[in-house]
């Protein structure tokens, strides 16, 4: 009998750790799927001068998230460009609210390597 029960309570913690582990992993890949289109997306900044349609276009295709300025939409050559990119997440267990997952990045306009 005690058996049977530390048997049903070690099962339900093990289902939140799972679910909480499987939260982690979810947060830890859309990042690194941010951080990979961050990278693409500065270089059409650096080159365009601000977020284009086409930069917009390729955030939401490859990511299904959001670019957006920070400070200003344009700006001239050799000026540092900030731009957010943004994606929303449910988690399972960690929050009851949707989560707004953001990576910040800035660029040099005009700048290639």
């Amino acid at each position: 009998m005690g058996s049977s029960l530390g048997f049903l309570l070690s099962l339900f913690f093990s289902v939140q750790v799972m679910a909480y582990v499987g939260d982690l992993t979810v947060i830890q890949q859309i990042y690194s799927i941010l951080d990979t289109v961050s990278v693409t997306a500065g270089h059409l900044i650096s080159l365009e001068g601000g977020i284009s349609e086409k930069t917009k276009r390729y955030v939401f295709d490859r990511a299904q998230a959001y670019i957006y300025p920070v400070s200003k939409e344009y700006a001239v050559i050799g000026d540092i460009f900030e731009f957010v990119i943004a994606r929303k997440y449910e988690p399972i267990i960690i929050s009851k609210e949707v989560m707004s997952l953001e990576v910040m990045r800035g660029v040099m306009v005009g700048y290639l390597e």
